[in-house]
């Protein structure tokens, strides 16, 4: 069965993201290993990687693994932007190593009016220099390149741009995709019935393989199909509706994958205790239900 969960906060420390976890009910968290939204970090001690392996072992949470900062952009066409982004990610994924994360998902980049073939070379270019350097370290993680919904130049809303970044870059590294519903269906691939859902699914498997996918991002759109628009919504209250999460989590192809909520966080833990509920309602009434796989 899958693993539910959701993304956790890491104020205070790391270490707290554990136990808000279990507040949330969560089998599996999502964290930033250093804030989201700044270039500099204070750099990780061996303490504060025995502090979130002890928490996260008197846990029930069964994995952790990280999103990327949001100010990485490796195809940027400032220069300095671009190196920015390059040692961030190497920093970051150093960050994961330490605490032991097995995934680090990354969002691949905007290429500003350069162009999707030279934004993905330079993606896949800056994304080996990083992974390069973070091969030494012990446990390295996989890099996932996650979905996107093009809102501007960003990469990745088309699967052929995931196909080539996984080409450039599949024969040396340990990569792979983070699927996220929002973001897909927002890009124009439908999930919201049977039908659609293994057409897009089809579509995945050609061009990319669906046994790229290491985690989903569970979350309901506020934009219509094809919008482009990366507004996320609780789980049954926006535009993909419950249906598109019953057949994703009645998919037996996942059913060893980590799905996280990326859902709004007003009045926390509420609303991810009861985005979770649902998602393991459907999650039960798949069961009784014809599965993929």
């Amino acid at each position: 069965m899958p693993l539910l969960g959701a993304h956790m906060s890491i104020a205070g420390g790391v270490a707290k993201a554990p136990e808000r976890g279990c507040q949330a009910t969560c089998d599996v968290i999502q964290i930033f290993t250093k804030s989201n939204v700044r270039w500099r970090a204070s750099p990780l001690t061996a303490a504060d990687a025995d502090a979130f392996a002890d928490a996260l072992g008197r846990s029930k949470i069964r994995l952790a693994f990280a999103h990327s900062s949001y100010l990485i952009n490796l195809c940027s066409e400032n220069p300095e932007t671009r190196r920015r982004s390059r040692e961030s990610l190497a920093d970051e994924l150093l960050r994961c190593s330490l605490l032991g994360l097995p995934y680090l998902v990354l969002h691949p980049g905007a290429h500003g009016g350069a162009g999707e073939t030279r934004g993905i070379d330079c993606i896949a270019a800056q994304a080996a220099r990083a992974l390069d350097k973070a091969a030494s370290h012990p446990r390295p993680p996989a890099l996932l390149f996650e979905t996107t919904s093009g809102q501007g130049s960003a990469i990745g809303w088309r699967f052929e741009h995931l196909a080539g970044l996984l080409e450039r870059l599949d024969a040396s590294f340990n990569v792979g995709i983070c699927f996220d519903t929002c973001h897909v269906f927002a890009a124009g691939y439908d999930l919201r019935t049977r039908e659609t859902y293994e057409a897009s699914m089809a579509e995945f498997d050609r061009l990319v393989g669906l046994e790229r996918i290491r985690a989903f991002h569970l979350n309901d759109s506020r934009g219509a199909l094809g919008s482009r628009l990366d507004r996320h919504a609780h789980i049954g209250k926006g535009r993909l509706g419950r249906e598109a999460f019953r057949l994703l989590l009645a998919d037996r192809r996942f059913a060893d994958r980590p799905m996280v909520l990326e859902t709004p966080k007003d009045n926390w833990p509420e609303m991810d205790i009861r985005n979770l509920r649902l998602l393991r309602k459907l999650l039960a009434l798949s069961t009784s239900l014809p599965t993929y796989g």
